[in-house]
């Protein structure tokens, strides 16, 4: 995660749009003149503690007054280091993309755009009661463009022109998120191998012999194994159409 310490004005918070790349970069430049204050509280306390809330009891929780509260503190002294919860909530984002681990060395570029594509995947889904925020956050903080530059650079890398992986980095993303909304909006609706197992079970004897006859695959893929095998069929059809020339 960055380094977000001090405070930041409501003047300055609504200059630009939350989010946006003006507002990291004023975010940045407020950063450079703060400093530690004398009760000991910073931004990265209030946003781990954010977190844990929302991990915890969702979203509609996270109140300023609750997370005073936590600190045992006034919601003036939290306001003084963020000017609303919608900045909260976009700091929220990029401290848990921070958790996305960078590829180990020796990995060739296809793997690495793999592996940054599963983290992403693995941090989000750890953390399923901030992905409708995702839905608003243009995924512009630090933590965002570090795995940008290094997915871009991992197609690059595997010989695709400029333009290709541009357009295949975009693409992954929609899909990654694509996944994690799908599958988080199950959650809590009990196992899905359960459910499909039910759906095949609720069919009558002479209706839908295609899923009578694969009951036993469709109830035992995974929403795992999904995403792995969408991943792979996409890199694959990239490096077909685009690499094998």
């Amino acid at each position: 995660m960055p380094s977000v310490t001090g405070t930041a004005t409501h003047d300055e918070a609504a200059a630009v749009a939350v989010g946006s790349a003006a507002w990291w970069h004023a975010w940045q430049e407020r950063l450079t003149r703060r400093r530690p204050r004398a009760d000991g509280l910073t931004v990265e306390r209030i946003v781990e503690a954010a977190v844990s809330l929302v991990d915890a009891e969702g979203l509609d929780a996270l109140t300023v007054r609750r997370l005073a509260e936590h600190f045992t503190t006034g919601s003036a002294s939290l306001y003084r280091h963020f000017a609303s919860r919608e900045e909260l909530l976009e700091l929220l984002v990029d401290h848990v993309i921070g958790d996305v681990r960078l590829p180990p060395g020796g990995l060739g570029a296809r793997q690495r755009v793999e592996w940054l594509s599963g983290e992403l995947r693995r941090v989000l889904m750890e953390h399923a009661n901030l992905v409708p925020v995702l839905a608003t956050s243009p995924l512009l903080g630090p933590n965002a463009v570090r795995g940008a530059e290094n997915g871009l650079a991992a197609l690059l890398d595997a010989g695709y022109e400029a333009e290709a992986a541009v357009l295949a980095y975009r693409a992954l993303i929609d899909y990654v998120l694509g996944t994690v909304f799908f599958d988080t909006s199950r959650a809590g609706r009990g196992d899905e191998a359960d459910d499909r197992r039910g759906l095949v079970a609720s069919l009558r004897d002479d209706a839908f012999p295609t899923l009578r006859a694969h009951e036993a695959v469709i109830a035992t893929v995974s929403s795992d194994a999904v995403f792995r095998f969408g991943l792979r069929a996409f890199l694959d059809g990239m490096q077909q159409r685009f690499l094998s020339r």
